[in-house]
């Protein structure tokens, strides 16, 4: 069942409601139809709180990445290390903090990417 199924009418026409229509269409904006979109990268980058799924990640990130069911754009953002793609289809900030540790990846090095691709808004 997707969440779209679990929403009531009446939910969707109130959040419809509140939704900007006026944005600029290069805006990264992070809203409910991405973070949807971004269930399978945040559930597998979330899942590096625990240690084993960082030694499997280390062992055979392609394992790690099955366990996801994750998309083959997906699989390759994640390999790529594609943080303003990761970001555009849905990985929150959050649950990324966690895939650059384990990839040795400085926080000021994903904002330097995001700024110099004109994503996240920068």
């Amino acid at each position: 069942m997707e969440l779209r199924d679990e929403l009531t009418q009446d939910y969707l026409d109130r959040l419809r409601a509140v939704q900007p229509s006026d944005l600029p269409e290069d805006l990264d904006l992070f809203d409910e139809a991405t973070a949807t979109r971004g269930r399978r990268l945040n559930k597998a980058a979330y899942s590096l709180k625990d240690e084993h799924q960082r030694e499997l990640f280390h062992r055979d990130e392609a394992a790690w990445m099955a366990q996801f069911g994750l998309t083959d754009a997906e699989e390759e953002l994640m390999r790529k290390r594609d943080w303003i793609g990761l970001w555009r289809n849905g990985m929150s900030i959050y649950v990324m903090v966690k895939l650059s540790g384990v990839t040795n990846t400085p926080l000021p090095e994903i904002g330097k990417q995001m700024r110099e691709s004109g994503g996240a808004n920068g």
